[in-house]
């Protein structure tokens, strides 16, 4: 089955623009969370040995060896990538318990690929009552709704809808593509008949039950003190063991590359901290860390050489979102605004000479004094209607939180649709709408007006109308 077969790439979910979500029994939200964290751990041990099993078809010489060394590259890239879209596909999967318009029949991958033999291996180490029971345990605490065999969250065909899909958050050559899923679907065919044991142990738990409770402190003591003790050698530990990580991590991600020293510097300073913060608070499996680490590789890969256009375009529509990011993870250990904000400009500076060193065009746009668009709801609307697909945009939700989202097109009746990172759908606006809450400051567009200095903003504004195709 060809990527192209795969489906759309903004999958629509059931939650509301609101934030309001819809009720559901507490051990269904349970068994939500317990599937999503074990197949995260599921996805991060796969991705850890995928990349192994990628250095070693990469060692060798030919053009298998060159997509995988490729593929290295873009499993570092899009880890996080791959976990927002596997948290995301479990979330839009269980909502289809609950409502029906959210239901989405898995993809069937046919042939004898690596997509069918990840089928094939599922269903053979849960095998069919396992399944059933599965889906007959949902039913039951679901009492007001038919459960199907298409709804079952844990049903292989569902299973193997989700990671494929997880594996095309990453640009993988075939050859590189084939060594993920096999590394996948051996770890996958461990876990699977283990979870869904999980889950109707859950399901079959009464109503309400509560997790044991912990033991409740002591009050001084000798025991208590040398708890206290431990703790401080644990803690002492713990950074030391950090360190030696966040170096590891560096040199890996550094390696065979040449960023500006700007960059290097500020990889090895401030992130290197922001690195041993997460370590300490959160540790080497956690979300953050994760996070912080996917953010050091595309920082890297942000600076590589680019002599297409296509390659400019494309880091174009990520510079913003990376410096936001960037800029949200420096505050957490620079903690002075001003600090923050000269490291900022100074890599919109680096940015600037990467797009403009062999492009007289776009050189000239940098300097270039002509004052931008006038702003106004009018000319908002007019720019909402031609932002190309990929923009970046925050946006402040029914519950007054800030999202960022990409916009992924337009529907037939012109309304704005846009995606997280991963390319689910999360709200869609009309441009009027939009252009209000533009100019009431409850939505902005990530590029020049909000965080770019001009000589940037400009060469962003004519990559983004070359992409358009109506450049001067």
């Amino acid at each position: 089955m060809s990527d192209e077969s795969a489906g759309d790439k903004v999958v629509y979910l059931a939650r509301a623009e609101s934030g309001r979500a819809r009720a559901v029994p507490h051990r269904i939200e349970r068994l939500r969370t317990r599937v999503e964290s074990r197949l995260v751990a599921v996805l991060r041990a796969g991705l850890e040995r995928a990349h192994e099993a990628l250095a070693q078809v990469a060692a060798q010489e030919g053009e298998a060896a060159d997509a995988c060394r490729r593929g290295m590259q873009a499993v570092r890239l899009h880890r996080h990538d791959m976990e927002q879209a596997l948290g995301a596909g479990v979330e839009f999967r269980f909502a289809a318990l609950t409502d029906p318009s959210a239901a989405h029949p898995p993809l069937a991958p046919g042939g004898e690929g690596a997509e069918a033999r990840l089928l094939a291996a599922l269903r053979g180490a849960v095998g069919d009552d396992t399944p059933e029971a599965v889906r007959r345990a949902l039913g039951a605490a679901l009492p007001s709704r038919r459960v199907s065999p298409g709804q079952n969250p844990l049903a292989p065909a569902q299973v193997t809808d989700l990671f494929l899909r997880v594996t095309r958050c990453s640009p993988l050559a075939p050859a590189a593509r084939r060594v993920v899923l096999e590394v996948l679907t051996g770890e996958l065919e461990r876990a699977l008949p283990g979870l869904c044991r999980e889950a109707l142990e859950l399901l079959a738990a009464a109503p309400g039950a509560e997790e044991p409770a912990g033991e409740g402190g002591a009050g001084p003591s000798p025991a208590s003190e040398r708890h206290h003790a431990a703790r401080a050698v644990y803690g002492h530990e713990r950074v030391e063991r950090g360190r030696e990580r966040v170096e590891h991590e560096l040199e890996r991600c550094l390696e065979g590359r040449e960023p500006p020293a700007l960059v290097e510097r500020l990889l090895r300073g401030a992130w290197a901290r922001r690195l041993l913060l997460v370590y300490v608070a959160e540790g080497p499996d956690s979300e953050a860390w994760v996070r912080s680490c996917a953010l050091m590789e595309r920082l890297l890969w942000s600076f590589e050489p680019r002599a297409e256009d296509a390659d400019r375009q494309r880091l174009v529509m990520e510079i913003p979102l990376l410096l936001h990011e960037l800029a949200d993870g420096l505050r957490e250990v620079l903690g002075d605004p001003f600090e923050v904000g000269k490291l900022l400009e100074a890599l919109e500076g680096e940015y600037l000479r990467c797009l403009t060193r062999d492009d007289p065009d776009l050189a000239q746009a940098s300097a270039n004094d002509d004052a931008a668009e006038a702003g106004g709801r009018e000319a908002n609307v007019r720019r909402l209607g031609r932002l190309p697909e990929g923009t970046w945009m925050e946006i402040q939700g029914g519950d007054e939180r800030w999202l960022r989202v990409r916009l992924a097109g337009y529907d037939a009746e012109g309304r704005l649709v846009f995606a997280n990172r991963a390319g689910f759908k999360v709200l869609e606006r009309d441009p009027e709408e939009l252009a209000e809450a533009i100019a009431a400051g409850r939505a902005h567009i990530l590029d020049d007006h909000h965080l770019f200095n001009e000589g940037l903003s400009r060469v962003v504004r004519r990559l983004s109308e070359r992409r358009l195709g109506h450049a001067d």
